[in-house]
């Protein structure tokens, strides 16, 4: 199984994003998982600076979707997600690990986080506790 597909499988299972959401883009492996237009994908070029967005992080055993995969594609999840209360959001949003308590249905390890409608970003969910994984150029001050 190819990298792309064994990450499409992660989403899906992960996520419940469907593999489908990511058939208008092109996949781009390079250590990472980018995705960008399929138009940007065609460009014959010797040399990438970058290949569009990173997706999705690649470890040695995991992986992990980017804030900016959660930030585009995570309105097509249908799982892992917590909903932070607005007492949490400023604390959230400064970086710090916010406790939200056992929330039925989610999994332990990577979550997307969300305020309402808005994908906010990623945090690693585990007895109760978020651990914030907001990048630091991301956070308010």
């Amino acid at each position: 199984m190819s990298l792309v597909n064994s990450v499409l499988n992660y989403l899906e299972e992960k996520f419940g994003i469907d593999r489908k959401v990511f058939d208008n883009y092109a996949l781009v492996e390079d250590r990472d998982i980018w995705v960008t237009s399929k138009e940007a994908a065609s460009f014959k070029m010797k040399f990438w600076r970058r290949k569009g967005i990173r997706l999705v992080r690649v470890f040695k055993k995991s992986y992990k979707l980017t804030t900016s995969g959660m930030q585009i594609f995570g309105k097509y999840a249908t799982k892992n997600i917590v909903q932070l209360k607005e007492e949490h959001l400023d604390r959230f949003l400064r970086g710090e690990n916010v406790k939200v308590g056992e929330i039925d249905g989610v999994e332990e390890g990577q979550v997307i986080v969300k305020y309402k409608s808005d994908v906010i970003g990623s945090a690693i969910y585990r007895n109760g506790m978020l651990k914030n994984q907001l990048p630091k150029g991301r956070r308010i001050h």
